[in-house]
């Protein structure tokens, strides 16, 4: 299981019956968070993240992270750059 993880708005709404309520998220930025998760199958990795997301970490954080790629996800009309930081690492 991956974890994508940007920033951005959202509108948070209830959709269902009397009998059955789920909450809903609509945001273009759900759906760039979405397309992180899945990527990270293809990269190979369990997190990436946004350069949105990125820019408001820590400069102590941003220093173990590594630039993956830049891409265009479905739905954006910008590409992204899309960054890494290996939970895993055994690394000080």
């Amino acid at each position: 299981v991956g974890v994508g993880l940007h920033k951005g708005w959202a509108i948070e709404g209830a959709i269902g019956s009397k009998v059955k309520i789920d909450p809903s998220y609509l945001s273009p930025h759900v759906n760039i968070t979405s397309r992180l998760e899945a990527a990270t199958k293809r990269y190979r990795v369990p997190l990436l993240m946004s350069d949105a997301f990125f820019g408001g970490l820590s400069g102590s954080v941003q220093s173990k992270c590594r630039r993956c790629d830049k891409v265009s996800f479905k739905g954006c009309s910008d590409p992204m750059v899309i960054y890494h930081h290996d939970t895993f690492s055994l690394k000080k």
